[in-house]
């Protein structure tokens, strides 16, 4: 019996030592699971007649997850509450929640959130569908919807039709069915029934499939007809035939209505001289303030599109105090976006900083010795069609122009030449100097003491700031000739980024851009069609769409000291084909 014990312990030992010492043999993981989930069987199947049921349950080949089922699920038509959607091992799960319609076909597409349970792998375009009725309804729309501003593809926007003619129906109505776009910007709203129907697009932010105040649209003006040359042919193949089929559709450019929502965010005090009141947009009237503390004393600066407004505080008294109250007058939206007078009471706090006995006499002295900083913009390599700066870090009161001069360098000397200042804002913090300049020419900037006083008659320290700027050779020139001319275009200058740098209205000559630095450039135009001299968005009250907008088809790189020429014919090519694609900031996948 101990015999046999002792030759068990041995055999156990001898076979973890194995074990231990043979850690690569056996199964290794293997390559990564790239393969989604396959449904095998439906209950009840799909595109089943007569439905009646509350639940369908859909059973697949491996365990499974969800991803973001509220993003990712669509139910068209929609309903009010969503159905509730599970993932049980390896069953889906759906539970309707709301009554469903009698005849009619309904259809729930799941996007990207089925996934297997390890590698979360994704079942892309999963979808099921079924009728309440006697027949499913096979008829289709597709199309494409495109950022009007930039012709960008817009993914994730919600698609729908309405059956009534009426306008209302976009702002008051669900959606009769609906769909969204992808990263090509492209949608599909199928199992339509044969009729007459109006096609919007919507961000949808409020989640209700309806227009709501504030949110992105875009519409098809005339009505479309979808008939039997729609025809959805087979449901269970339509994912894995887009990649083969081109469809023209519709093509819908996405806009927002220049309605800011204005309010004020934030009154905040950072330094216990200064006192700042942000709104979120700007306001089409300045705001009313009065102290409703004693004895304050401020003078109130106006940023140049009026969203920040900056009290300085002038007396001792008032900046020694830790909390001062105002009473503000100022306009706001409302739900609706009207703007309407509003009265408030703001309060600024200042909280000081822990200091030591130290720190606090360093400070002290600081303030003793203060001086205006100021900045300038002065450089070697100064750019010809740039503007001489100067900025201070408090506002300005008093500027003594006697006491700048600015001088243009000669073989010998400096020579004053003839300038204007103009502030950049109310209370200014800002100076532009306009003045005429020769191309590779030096200048300085001269600025006595005592030129200029901020609103603490705290002044600066004398300084000169010379400048010299770039020759017309480092430059190169553009001009722009469309044919056939178009007399209210507008031509723009882009960057890599899509940025507008340059823009000039088209003119039968040309239009010239000049002093370009060699580099890469782009262009697109729009029709300037309300003649007020920039891009005007779409109006969904007017029935107006967007100012359009083309892009010149290729990139245009420029060189020093040449002169190029660029003849265009905007509509040579197709408006949404035109944009190089190396401007989109992701390049989406073509459908």
């Amino acid at each position: 019996m101990v015999l046999l014990r002792k030759t068990l312990y041995f055999l156990v030992a001898a076979l973890i030592l194995a074990s231990c010492a043979n850690r690569g043999i056996g199964p290794q993981g293997g390559p990564k699971d790239t393969i989604p989930p396959v449904p095998l069987r439906y209950d009840p199947e799909p595109g089943t007649l007569e439905f009646k049921g509350k639940r369908i349950e859909v059973t697949f080949n491996e365990y499974l997850q969800l991803n973001d089922v509220s993003s990712n699920l669509l139910m068209s038509p929609p309903q009010q509450t969503p159905p509730d959607v599970k993932a049980w091992g390896k069953k889906l799960l759906i539970q309707f929640q709301d009554t469903l319609r009698d005849s009619t076909t309904y259809t729930l597409d799941f996007g990207d959130a089925v996934c297997d349970y390890h590698e979360k792998v994704p079942l892309h375009g999963f979808s099921y569908y079924f009728s309440t009725g006697n027949e499913i309804d096979t008829l289709e729309t597709t199309g494409y919807v495109y950022d009007a501003a930039t012709l960008n593809p817009v993914k994730g926007v919600l698609v729908g039709i309405h059956s009534s003619m009426e306008d209302s129906a976009f702002v008051s109505q669900p959606f009769l069915r609906i769909a969204k776009t992808d990263s090509a910007g492209f949608f599909r709203i199928a199992n339509i029934h044969p009729g007459t129907y109006r096609l919007y697009a919507v961000e949808d932010m409020s989640k209700d499939y309806r227009l709501t105040i504030g949110e992105a649209l875009a519409f098809q003006e005339e009505p479309i007809t979808v008939s039997g040359e729609s025809r959805v042919e087979n449901q269970e193949s339509r994912v894995d035939s887009l990649d083969s089929v081109v469809v023209k559709g519709a093509q819908l450019l996405l806009f927002k209505e220049f309605k800011p929502k204005v309010y004020m965010q934030r009154t905040s005090r950072d330094e216990q001289h200064r006192i700042q009141i942000s709104f979120s947009a700007s306001p089409d009237s300045l705001m009313e303030l009065r102290p409703l503390t004693d004895s304050v004393s401020y003078h109130m600066q106006v940023s140049k599109n009026r969203d920040t407004i900056t009290l300085w505080l002038l007396d001792s008294i008032s900046i020694r105090q830790d909390s001062l109250f105002f009473e503000a007058r100022y306009r706001r939206t409302d739900s609706v976006f009207n703007l309407e007078w509003n009265t408030d009471t703001l309060r600024a706090i200042w909280r000081a900083p822990k200091l030591t006995s130290k720190m606090r006499e360093a400070q002290e002295r600081r303030n003793r010795n203060r001086r205006l900083d100021i900045k300038t913009n002065a450089r070697k390599g100064f750019e010809i069609y740039d503007t001489l700066r100067l900025c201070c870090t408090t506002p300005l009161a008093r500027i003594e122009k006697d006491s700048i001069h600015l001088m243009e360098k000669n073989e010998t000397d400096f020579t004053p030449i003839p300038f204007e200042l103009a502030p950049y804002d109310t209370l200014p913090m800002e100076l532009l100097f306009l003045a005429t300049y020769k191309p590779g020419a030096n200048y300085e900037l001269r600025i006595d003491s005592g030129a200029l006083h901020d609103v603490y008659d705290i002044t600066h320290i004398a300084g000169s700031y010379p400048f010299e700027l770039k020759n017309e050779s480092d430059y190169s020139t553009l001009r722009v000739k469309l044919n056939p001319f178009v007399p209210n275009a507008r031509i723009q200058v882009l960057d890599k980024q899509d940025n507008v740098l340059r823009e000039l209205p088209a003119i039968t000559e040309g239009a010239l851009f000049e002093y370009l630095t060699p580099e890469t450039y782009y262009m697109r135009l729009y029709i300037d069609e309300n003649g007020d001299g920039k891009w005007t968005t779409g109006n969904w009250p007017e029935h107006r769409q967007p100012e359009p907008i083309y892009y010149f088809p290729k990139s245009i790189q420029t060189k020093s000291n040449w002169d190029f020429e660029e003849e265009w014919d905007y509509q040579a090519v197709d408006q949404m084909s035109a944009k190089p694609q190396e401007l989109f900031k992701s390049a989406p996948k073509k459908k």
